[in-house]
């Protein structure tokens, strides 16, 4: 790699190596990004774009306000460098300002200063840095070596109270716990999460549930206020169905099956025969993580006594356009909201389809055309929510058992809840993602034929029994016995329809 710190040197006669980038190089861990400080100055901008062409990068303002750039290089090593002014008189006030005190630490840039970086994964280290050349005001250093998140002064959340939510992300991609202090603090300021842009709130989530441990960090930020500030909807699980979860309710349901998200995503091979071939729909863990918790957001507004059980008639159907609120607040993409309000929208239906004591084809094969593109992300959800039933060491230890062919259910039926109950329930799911794996459902479920077909080939007329047949014709594919346009054709005639149907 070329020699990084000599161009930035022969444009800025002074910069600093700050936040992130050097906080992970004092600790030995690679980073993405690099965030450089230079004194303030009239050719700031000007000289910002002659490095730009020096390192053949785009450039342009991630901040207009506080003239933050960012360069992204056009041809490899792919960087991304974000250059800014001191933010204040001096790089001791800009280092007084930061967030936390492992990010208010400057490295000053030195020719001889080389980073290295993965041709595979893109990422940066600096391998031979100089800690005693490190300005540390603050002790980031120190609270480095305790694994501790500290801020950087007690006005840190006020200031920007998107790092309430921040705190949390980075202590855990970190592995940190939060300072007391520092805990207590973010507490105060939690409720004030709602004054920061949308957008920031969706990426800083989003990073946080990328985690392998989101689970914990979900509890936690519940625990400091923080959560319900996000998700006020949130708020009233916690004192609803405690009969059914005990202390905790609904909300203590609803982080188990994000723990048990983070399980299955942190060991698919594992749990999810041929996996392979469907690695597509494991490519959002932390979308997937936001349905899980989301899934029973509705059922507080929908919990009502019936013949003297607490029900949640509807909470599905609801819990799917509260989604799309929810989501839509955030700024989450269509593509998101569509997946998660669709299988949020009809999460019980794996499970009512589990409860029947035959599975048959043709049930089969009508989940997966009702469902069609999210049928896997659905499985994954259902696979959490039911998972969450039983303890992780109990769910470990029947991992083989739940590969097998569903247990027959007994005369009495399946009881309320329980191993039984839940292994059934898994192997029913697996058995769905094994059918869908082997039979190609995406090529299975693609109609060779339409309604046209139908109406001209048996002369008849516009109905609901144009419907019936398409729907049969499928079935005749989805069972492999059909598997072109012209075998559909053939099958077509076959058929017999009512006369009275006939033009």
């Amino acid at each position: 790699m070329k020699n990084l710190c000599g161009d930035i040197l022969d444009i800025f006669n002074e910069a600093y190596l700050v936040g992130g980038a050097l906080r992970d190089a004092a600790l030995k861990k690679s980073f993405k990004d690099i965030d450089m400080a230079v004194p303030r100055g009239p050719r700031f901008k000007a000289n910002t774009f002659k490095l730009a062409r020096k390192l053949n990068a785009a450039c342009f303002p991630l901040d207009a306000e506080n003239l933050v750039y960012r360069l992204k290089t056009r041809r490899a090593p792919f960087l991304q460098l974000d250059i800014a002014p001191y933010q204040g008189a001096n790089l001791a006030e800009d280092l007084q300002r930061r967030d936390f005190t492992v990010n208010a630490m400057a490295l000053p840039l030195e020719r001889s200063l080389r980073f290295a970086i993965d041709n595979k994964s893109g990422d940066l280290r600096l391998p031979l840095v100089d800690i005693k050349k490190i300005i540390d005001p603050l002790g980031g250093l120190k609270s480095a070596s305790k694994k501790e998140l500290k801020a950087a002064s007690p006005e840190v959340f006020s200031e920007d109270p998107l790092r309430t939510l921040r705190a949390f992300r980075l202590a855990a991609r970190l592995g940190f716990k939060i300072n007391p202090a520092t805990l207590r603090d973010l507490k105060r300021c939690a409720r004030l999460i709602n004054k920061s842009a949308p957008e920031r709130v969706h990426d800083e989530l989003l990073l946080l549930l990328e985690n392998t441990r989101s689970h914990y960090w979900l509890g936690l930020m519940h625990k400091a206020g923080l959560l319900c500030a996000i998700f006020p909807d949130l708020s009233a699980q916690e004192h609803c169905a405690v009969v059914y979860y005990g202390h905790g309710g609904v909300l203590k349901h609803t982080l188990r099956v994000v723990e048990r998200m983070d399980y299955l995503f942190a060991n698919i091979p594992a749990n999810i025969p041929g996996y392979k071939k469907i690695t597509e729909f494991f490519r959002k863990p932390a979308v997937m993580k936001l349905a899980a918790l989301l899934h029973d957001v509705a059922k507080p507004p929908k919990a009502a006594v019936f013949k003297g059980r607490l029900r949640f008639f509807g909470h599905e159907e609801h819990g799917a356009l509260m989604c799309e609120r929810l989501m839509a607040d955030l700024r989450f993409s269509r593509e998101d909201i569509r997946l998660v309000s669709n299988i949020v929208g009809r999460h019980l239906r794996p499970g009512n389809l589990a409860s029947n004591a035959i599975i048959s084809d043709r049930a089969i094969f009508r989940f997966f055309r009702i469902m069609g593109e999210y049928t896997v992300p659905l499985l994954i959800l259902s696979w959490a929510d039911h998972a969450s039933y039983i303890s992780q060491p109990a769910l470990v230890k029947v991992r083989e058992r739940i590969q097998e062919s569903p247990l027959p259910i007994p005369k009495g039926g399946l009881p309320y809840n329980g191993l039984k109950k839940t292994v059934r329930f898994l192997q029913v799911l697996n058995l769905l993602v094994r059918v869908y794996v082997k039979k190609n459902i995406k090529l299975r479920t693609t109609r060779l034929i339409d309604g046209h077909d139908v109406i001209r080939t048996l002369k008849i007329k516009e109905g609901p029994r144009v419907g019936e047949i398409l729907e049969k014709t499928q079935l005749l594919q989805f069972e492999g016995k059909i598997k072109n346009r012209s075998q559909a054709l053939r099958a077509l005639k076959t058929m017999t329809v009512d006369r009275s149907m006939q033009r």
